[in-house]
């Protein structure tokens, strides 16, 4: 196939240094896909040009899994290496016979393979970038009715990237840094201003929901206030106790269903699902709704968090459904996904 790269950026992010997948990038690329040879081609490209990026010959080493996500997106991970040792992970995303975006991130060991000024300034905060890359592009919704490619199912599947945290309750602080200082809640400061919520619908990015959910709990905005974020501009960063985070516009974060949730239809959360506090921002897709809550980070400019940094959309707007982000310039002049999803499966 033709080339399909436009460019790639990478840069390192200090919050992915606990999972220790610090280094992060993403290329632009305006190509069609129709066979699984077409995934792995875009995959030994972006790697070809991040090789060039970075000053470290990377290879593509295999395919990791694929999964075909609300029956729409097509997402085939490679295994990234340099020499003998597995680095990181690179992600192919097509929908319709488009490719959405590439994506992935590469590991601490990656450090020591850099040349020391270019360590040196990706450490400072300054990404690195080769040919046109596209910014955060959000897509046009389709409110009302059911989302599109969910399925309704009765109970809740339990995901958990940095696994089920064991976590003492009694000495627990919620941290929360904005603009203005910093705050720490305990489980007893979020009881005494909890609410509930009417009923709200949970949609998982996988295709999954379940319907008619009453939480519990604070409200995002009345937190965020505390701290000067009262604004709609920025973003809210969530870090959970085992590591993994999430970003979400500020704007959604603070609309009055956006809460710091302690409980769950009538129950207080269980260990399971994000005890002893969790996010619930219904109008965007679950990986938004951070279980096992440390801390509250109120940021200026969008960084990736865990799932972000891995292919998926900055917003997550269930109803235009922002399940991958957008790295492609049809797609984005359009403001819309293309028709004709189906999935394409390994060989």
């Amino acid at each position: 196939m033709e080339s399909s790269i436009l460019g790639c950026t990478a840069y390192y992010n200090r919050f992915l240094a606990e999972p220790g997948i610090p280094y992060v990038f993403e290329c632009t690329g305006d190509s069609r896909i129709s066979s699984p040879r077409d995934f792995a081609s875009i995959a030994l490209e972006s790697a070809s040009t991040l090789s060039e990026l970075l000053g470290v010959k990377l290879d593509v080493y295999g395919l990791e899994h694929w999964e075909y996500i609300g029956r729409r997106f097509n997402l085939y991970a490679f295994s990234l290496r340099a020499g003998d040792v597995i680095l990181g992970q690179v992600r192919v995303v097509e929908t319709g016979g488009f490719l959405v975006n590439v994506s992935g991130v590469l590991s601490t060991h990656l450090e020591g393979l850099l040349d020391s000024s270019l360590a040196s300034r990706l450490k400072s905060g300054s990404g690195v970038s080769v040919g046109y890359n596209m910014g955060i592009t959000l897509l046009r919704g389709r409110a009302g009715g059911w989302p599109s490619g969910q399925k309704a199912i009765p109970r809740y599947v339990i995901y958990a990237a940095e696994g089920i945290p064991e976590v003492d309750v009694n000495h627990w602080r919620l941290r929360v840094a904005g603009p203005r200082g910093v705050l720490e809640l305990s489980l007893e400061d979020l009881e005494g201003m909890a609410v509930e919520l009417g009923e709200r619908d949970f949609h998982c990015v996988t295709g999954w929901s379940v319907k008619g959910n009453r939480w519990l709990g604070v409200r995002l905005a009345e937190v965020a206030k505390m701290v000067g974020a009262g604004g709609g501009g920025g973003w809210l960063l969530a870090l959970s106790l085992g590591g993994y985070s999430t970003v979400a516009p500020l704007e959604e974060a603070l609309r009055d269903d956006a809460i710091i949730a302690i409980g769950l239809n009538g129950s207080r959360l269980t260990r399971e699902s994000g005890s002893p506090a969790r996010l619930v921002i219904p109008r965007l897709y679950g990986w938004k709704s951070a279980k096992w809550l440390r801390e509250l980070v109120v940021l200026e400019g969008y960084v990736d968090g865990y799932w972000e940094a891995l292919a998926y959309h900055e917003r997550g707007l269930v109803e235009a459904e922002e399940r991958f982000k957008v790295r492609n310039p049809e797609i984005a002049e359009r403001g819309e996904l293309p028709e004709g999803p189906r999935p394409i499966k390994p060989l």
